[in-house]
C-alpha cells in the first residue's frame, strides 16, 4: 500500500499543477498593484490613513506625500517618525528605473534581472499578469454568457433559432483569430475596449457549439421528456435541469479560450499593437528578443516561460476537466 501511495503523488501533483499555476496566474493578475510596486499598501502621512497601492489597483494612485516619491518618502522615514506604512511583498514598480541597473543580471535583490531602462523584471512579469488576465478574464465570461445562451437555445428549440445561429458561428469560423485580431485592431484601435470585444465575438462561437450540441444529446432524454409530460415550463426545464448538465463542458472551453486570450494578447503586444499597459508579456518578449544578441538572456527568457506555462496549465486543467466530464 505504501509503494501504491509514493507511485501515486508524481500523478497527484501532475494533476494539481495546472489549478496551481492558473490559480496563480489570475490571482496574481487581479491583485498585481498589491503585489508588486513602488507604493505602500497602506500608509498614514501627517496623521491622515491613505492607500496608494489600492487606489493604483483601479487606475487612480495618488501622488507622494511632500513633493516625493513614495519610495523616497518611505526611505526617509526614521524610527522615531510618526508617520509608517505597510509596503507591497515586492517593493518594485513595473515603471520604476534605476540608472544603476540598465540590463542587470539576476541577483539576489532582483532575482530575474533588470531590462534596459533597470526596470525590475519580476515586477514587469507580475503586471503582465494583470494585462493578460484584465483582457482575457471578461472576454472569456463574456463569451461564456453569451455563447451558453445562444446554444442553449438553439439546441433547444431547434427550428429558425438553430438555423440562425448555426450560421452565425459559420461565418465567425471564417476568420482564423489572429487575422480577426489583426483587422480589429487595425479598424478600431488597440484600447481595451475594442480588444476586448473582439475576442467575444471570436470566443462566443465554441461556447454556444459546444452547448448546442450538448442540448441536442439532453433533450432527447426521458428525465426532460418526464418533466414536459409534468407540466413543468419550458424554462424551468432548461435552467434547473439541462443548463447544470453542461457546466462542466463550458469550463472546458472556458479554459481552452483562456489560454487563446493569453496567447492572442501577447502575440498582439509583441506585434506593437496590444494593449496601452504598464507591462506585457509580449512586450517584455519582443524587447528581450530584440536585445539578445547583447546577452541579457532574461529578458526574453522569463517573459516567454510565463507564457508557455500559463498557457499549457490551461490546456491541462482544460484535459483534467474533459476526462472528469466523461466518467
Amino acid at each position: 500500500m505504501d509503494v501504491d501511495k509514493g507511485l501515486s503523488k508524481p500523478g497527484a501533483l501532475r494533476r494539481r499543477l495546472p489549478w496551481f499555476f492558473v490559480n496563480a496566474t489570475l490571482v496574481i493578475g487581479l491583485f498585481a498593484p498589491l503585489i508588486a510596486n513602488n507604493m505602500p499598501v497602506f500608509a498614514e502621512v501627517d496623521g491622515t490613513y491613505t492607500f496608494p497601492a489600492f487606489a493604483d489597483l483601479v487606475g487612480d494612485a495618488p501622488p507622494g506625500p511632500h513633493d516625493l516619491t513614495w519610495k523616497q518618502w518611505y526611505s526617509q522615514l526614521g524610527s522615531d517618525s510618526e508617520d509608517w506604512a505597510l509596503m507591497p511583498l515586492w517593493p518594485y514598480g513595473p515603471l520604476e528605473t534605476n540608472a544603476s541597473l540598465f540590463s542587470a543580471q539576476p541577483s539576489l535583490s532582483h532575482p530575474f534581472g533588470n531590462d534596459d531602462t533597470g526596470r525590475d523584471v519580476l515586477s514587469r512579469l507580475i503586471h503582465g499578469a494583470a494585462t493578460a488576465v484584465s483582457l482575457g478574464l471578461p472576454s472569456v465570461l463574456l463569451a461564456a454568457l453569451i455563447g451558453t445562451l445562444l446554444g442553449a437555445w438553439a439546441g433547444f428549440s431547434r427550428g429558425i433559432v438553430d438555423v440562425v445561429v448555426q450560421r452565425f458561428i459559420e461565418l465567425f469560423l471564417c476568420f482564423p483569430t489572429l487575422l480577426f485580431l489583426l483587422f480589429a485592431s487595425a479598424f478600431f484601435g488597440s484600447s481595451w475596449l475594442a480588444l476586448i470585444t473582439v475576442m467575444v465575438l471570436r470566443f462566443w462561437i465554441s461556447f454556444a457549439r459546444i452547448v448546442r450540441g450538448e442540448m441536442l444529446s439532453l433533450r432527447e432524454r426521458d428525465f426532460v421528456l418526464v418533466a414536459h409530460g409534468l407540466g413543468i415550463s419550458t424554462r424551468r426545464i432548461l435552467m434547473c435541469h439541462l443548463m447544470p448538465q453542461v457546466i462542466s463542458a463550458v469550463g472546458v472551453t472556458a479554459a481552452f479560450c483562456m489560454a487563446s486570450a493569453i496567447v492572442a494578447e501577447s502575440t498582439l503586444s509583441f506585434l506593437g499593437i496590444g494593449p496601452n499597459a504598464a507591462s506585457s508579456w509580449g512586450t517584455m518578449l519582443r524587447q528581450g528578443s530584440d536585445q539578445a544578441v547583447l546577452g541579457t538572456w532574461h529578458l526574453w527568457l522569463f517573459p516567454a516561460l510565463a507564457i508557455i506555462v500559463v498557457v499549457v496549465s490551461c490546456h491541462m486543467l482544460a484535459d483534467r476537466l474533459r476526462v472528469h466530464l466523461v466518467n
